[in-house]
């Protein structure tokens, strides 16, 4: 469990929660705290470590929204000001305690950073000196006016609550162990604490960050006896602590929470974009470095002037609102480095500076010995920002080698925490020890729940392993086949494909000939992925699009770098598209996605075009165009407010359609799940007439605002494969359940009214079916009384109640019952 070391003895701590003589849970929360506080003081980058600050010195506050269920896909709008500004928000949702919070975020968003703030401020509020510490943090955060700012995450009462905070890194027991109360346990016991399991009967929350940079322990054959795993091997998540009183917050980049089950209504789930002001987080460490050189505060004003003028003057925009980005580039301009607007020229130049700086600490000239061509790194980048690469290019290469061959590595747990012989493998002892006093490689910090016989390592951040992993691809062209095996191999499903990302980027920035090939492996595997989930999915068709959506922000941003890096056109393979007419999206990505939909335009598998008002003429023609042009390709389409459209020749597998959405020549031949959302009469009854000749494959259909309730009825008995119907804000007469077909075995009403007659009638036509078959209600309101329809429910020997659940809602009169959920399926006989 990382940051939980031996307790330190310089100062004591009385803890403000009374445990009526239970000096064990006082003495872990003591000892908790004291070790939390030493994470207050963090280096400023990534470029030195040596220059530590408090984190208050530098922090801004991060920009955090809530995606809800069936918005997964959208991307946060640039400018928009209504995000988290709370821990209340965070952590309750209509008066309750949440029990999982899921945080998703791109590589250096500030995922880690903000669960450092969280674990601090929990230590805060936990603090006799409690009132005095919130005036400091409320000074503390300040716009760039200076006007205090005490609503970004300032109620630090809130986190009182929880007695315990447990911060656990996944990365530091990727491949050892996969129950999260595990690791809790054991840092304790291994710390010399004694652990009492009436811990988790107190509120806690229990952070653990960066997911995916977790896998599983590797086990020959699991069993239930195992002491170490009792989930079985093939988990994605870690096993956690499933309590009422248990928070869980979990971080991650967005892929690995691509297939979660939010049916929960306490599971939420957040995105992370960057912080509410990329200009003051540049500030701020401006002021850190020349505080450290005892420059003027007027010349630190004129350090962030002259910055923000090369940021204007390079277009540089997009690069400084990811915070750990941002961070390096006024480390760079600080030391006079920064010359191109590329996130590989930034990273070579961050590699550049680590071998100075490893230089300069050992006081010699350079580190190789060996003589070796510099062609390589002077055809990607040039020779001018790169000195000390030139000089120690075997060094690089070693590391490059290093980088490549663990993120490829097929056991997956070596791939970010390895052990000294699998680095020996790729380079001499003596070049490790270089690697470590340039910091690009570091050891694990003394944080393993066991011990190892070999001290483990890992590069100093993900992104500088990924960019030696790309580079390493750009230098060994001449074994281009081996290694894109070597990543078709590893990165060959749903699961894994989008962890390609910051690979895919930077080397979209140095080699056309192997990125080219690996776009299109990466939309082979989406489209395999949606193929899949198209089978599988119950509920919804929405998270269809989540992964596609990802993987074109993938695409997008490794053209982008493309251009920024000054490298060849690229023709990439772009099978998937999103349409955001709404300015979610900067010119520079529209203005990329149009190149590659020109490219592509002919062989589009999926199109995710959804708008929230009726779109413009210019939109609704750019659909139809690749309608027409890719219909001997086009099998999943979802449509908003896209105006009419000819569908003619499409041999669609999924639809959707929703608003101000009219379609013609629909044919269902193909189909297996369709979705109708809110539509007009006239457009419903051409997709339920359609439906009604050419559906007889269509497995999953679900209705919103049902107009056309005859038609749906005459519809259903010819869709002889359905085997799910969902029907939300409808209303159906009992009667009307005997037009289902035969093959029926998922009925669903979501926000319906019914009376007692309706569900009665329900049981009975259930207890009639041959197969069996599962019925539920959700948030509908039912006209009956609460009593006399549990006692007749409980009296039905034919069904299995499965779930029943009756929240008081004092706004319901009384002749009725709120419903939350009410599940039920027949019992077969024997």
């Amino acid at each position: 469990m990382p940051h939980l070391e031996s307790p330190k003895c310089s100062k004591t701590f009385k803890p403000v929660i009374v445990f009526h003589n239970n000096c064990i849970l006082a003495e872990i929360q003591s000892w908790l705290i004291e070790q939390y506080r030493e994470m207050c003081v963090v280096p400023v980058s990534m470029l030195d470590p040596d220059i530590d600050v408090p984190l208050e010195r530098i922090y801004v506050s991060p920009s955090i929204k809530e995606l809800r269920r069936g918005e997964e896909t959208k991307k946060i709008p640039r400018g928009k000001t209504d995000c988290l500004s709370c821990y209340k928000d965070l952590l309750h949702c209509d008066g309750n305690h949440v029990n999982t919070i899921y945080i998703q975020g791109d590589p250096g968003c500030g995922k880690t950073t903000f669960s450092t703030k969280i674990v601090l401020d929990w230590c805060e509020a936990h603090s006799e000196k409690n009132t005095s510490v919130k005036k400091k943090i409320r000074r503390s955060v300040r716009t760039r006016k200076g006007t205090s700012n005490p609503t970004h995450f300032g109620d630090i009462d809130t986190l009182r609550e929880y007695t315990f905070l447990f911060f656990v890194s996944l990365r530091d027991y990727s491949g050892s162990m996969c129950n999260v109360s595990q690791m809790v346990e054991d840092a304790i016991k291994r710390n010399k604490l004694a652990w009492d399991y009436s811990v988790w009967e107190h509120k806690c929350i229990v952070l653990t960050d960066a997911a995916d940079e977790w896998y599983h322990p590797e086990i020959a054959f699991p069993s239930q006896c195992n002491a170490e795993c009792r989930c079985g091997k093939e988990r994605s998540m870690p096993l956690y602590v499933k309590r009422t009183n248990i928070t869980n917050i979990i971080t991650a980049r967005p892929w690995k929470f691509a297939n979660l089950s939010m049916s929960d209504t306490l599971t939420r789930l957040f995105e992370i974009s960057g912080v509410t002001n990329s200009n003051t987080l540049a500030e701020n460490v401006i002021n850190v470095l020349a505080e450290k050189e005892g420059i003027s505060k007027y010349d630190r004003r004129c350090k962030c002037i002259d910055f923000f003028e090369k940021i204007n003057a390079q277009s540089l925009h997009n690069l400084i609102t990811v915070p750990a980005a941002c961070v390096q580039l006024v480390h760079q301009f600080y030391d006079g480095r920064l010359l191109e607007g590329s996130r590989c020229a930034i990273y070579m130049n961050m590699l550049d500076m680590h071998i100075a700086k490893g230089l300069q600490k050992l006081q010699i000239d350079k580190f190789d010995t060996e003589e070796i061509c510099v062609d390589e790194i002077t055809q990607i980048f040039g020779a001018e920002t790169t000195e000390y690469l030139q000089a120690n290019w075997s060094l690089v290469r070693s590391a490059s080698a290093l980088a490549f061959k663990t993120l490829t590595d097929s056991r997956k747990e070596s791939s970010l925490v390895f052990a000294e012989n699998i680095i020996t493998n790729h380079m001499t002892k003596t070049k490790l020890d270089y690697l470590l006093q340039t910091g690009i490689i570091t050891k694990k910090k003394s944080l393993a729940l066991r011990s190892q016989k070999n001290v483990p390592y890992m590069f100093v951040h993900k992104t500088i392993q990924e960019f030696l992993a790309s580079l390493y691809i750009a230098m060994n062209q001449t074994d281009i086949e081996d290694i894109l095996n070597a990543i078709q191999s590893v990165y060959c499903d749903g699961k894994s494909i989008l962890d390609i990302g910051q690979l895919f980027i930077f080397t979209c920035g140095m080699c056309a000939s192997a990125v080219e090939r690996m776009s299109k492996h990466m939309m082979d595997v989406i489209t395999r992925d949606m193929e899949n989930n198209l089978h599988f999915t119950s509920d919804s068709g929405t998270r269809l699009f989540y992964n596609p959506h990802l993987a074109l922000r993938i695409v997008l941003d490794g053209f982008i770098e493309r251009v920024a890096n000054k490298q060849p056109c690229l023709q990439l393979t772009l099978s998937h598209v999103t349409l955001d007419h709404l300015g979610r999206q900067t010119i520079k990505e529209n203005d990329s996605l149009n190149t590659l939909l020109d490219i592509n335009i002919s062989n589009i598998i999926s199109i995710d075009a959804l708008f929230i008002a009726t779109s413009s003429q210019e939109a609704s023609t750019r659909v139809q165009e690749i309608i027409s042009q890719s219909r001997e390709s086009l099998s999943y389409v979802r449509l908003g407010n896209t105006g009419e459209l000819d569908l003619q020749g499409l041999k669609l597998k999924y639809l959707s359609c929703g608003g101000n959405t009219a379609i013609s020549n629909l044919d269902c031949t193909y189909m297996r799940m369709c979705e109708m959302i809110d539509l007009t009469s006239l457009s419903e009854k051409r997709i339920l007439q359609s439906m009604s000749v050419t559906g007889k494959t269509i497995r999953h259909v679900q209705l919103w605002d049902v107009k056309s309730i005859d038609l749906l009825c005459a519809t259903l008995p010819n869709l002889t494969s359905l085997n799910t119907l969902i029907l939300n804000s409808t209303y159906l007469a009992d009667t009307q359940l005997y037009f289902l077909p035969e093959s029926i075995r998922n009925v669903v009403y979501n926000k319906a009214t019914v009376s007692a007659q309706d569900i009665k009638s329900m049981v009975e036509w259930s207890k009639s079916r041959d197969a069996c078959v599962c019925c539920k209600l959700y948030n509908s309101i039912m006209r009956a009384n609460k009593t006399d329809m549990c006692n007749w429910m409980k009296q039905q020997d034919g069904i299995n109640i499965t779930k029943c659940d009756f929240p008081k809602r004092d706004n319901i009169s009384l002749n009725a019952i709120y419903i939350h959920i009410l599940s039920w399926s027949n019992i077969l006989s024997k």
